[in-house]
């Protein structure tokens, strides 16, 4: 079974370069532009990873990070979050696993993607 991937992104380049390139490495990819799309999503589905920008147009991924990880159903779910505004992960606000400064590389992320998706085990 394929993994489930949200990504919350409001640039559209790279929420179309992400979807793209992670469905072509397998993945299930939800893209969603705002906040509000967002939790409207997760209350009927939840991912297998997240994936959030900091800065976005109705709010923000670290209070999204910080929702995510309160509510029991998703806690245990691994979080990256991405930024071009902050580069030290210690400085986001929030408990994700991994902090990725923009501009990424595609194969590092993917690499950082398996590696949490593998250590939080099967759903």
């Amino acid at each position: 079974m394929k993994n489930t991937i949200y990504i919350v992104e409001d640039d559209i380049d790279i929420s179309y370069i992400l979807d793209y390139y992670l469905r072509e490495e397998g993945f299930n990819v939800a893209v969603f532009g705002t906040v509000r799309e967002f939790r409207k999503a997760i209350k009927s589905s939840v991912p297998d990873l997240f994936l959030l920008d900091v800065m976005l147009p109705d709010g923000d991924g670290i209070t999204v990070c910080n929702q995510v990880k309160s509510d029991p159903k998703t806690s245990w779910l691994p979080v990256i979050m991405m930024s071009a505004h902050l580069t030290d992960k210690y400085n986001i606000g929030c408990s994700a696993e991994e902090f990725i400064p923009k501009p990424f590389d595609l194969e590092r992320l993917l690499k950082r993607i398996n590696y949490h998706l593998h250590i939080s085990g099967p759903h």
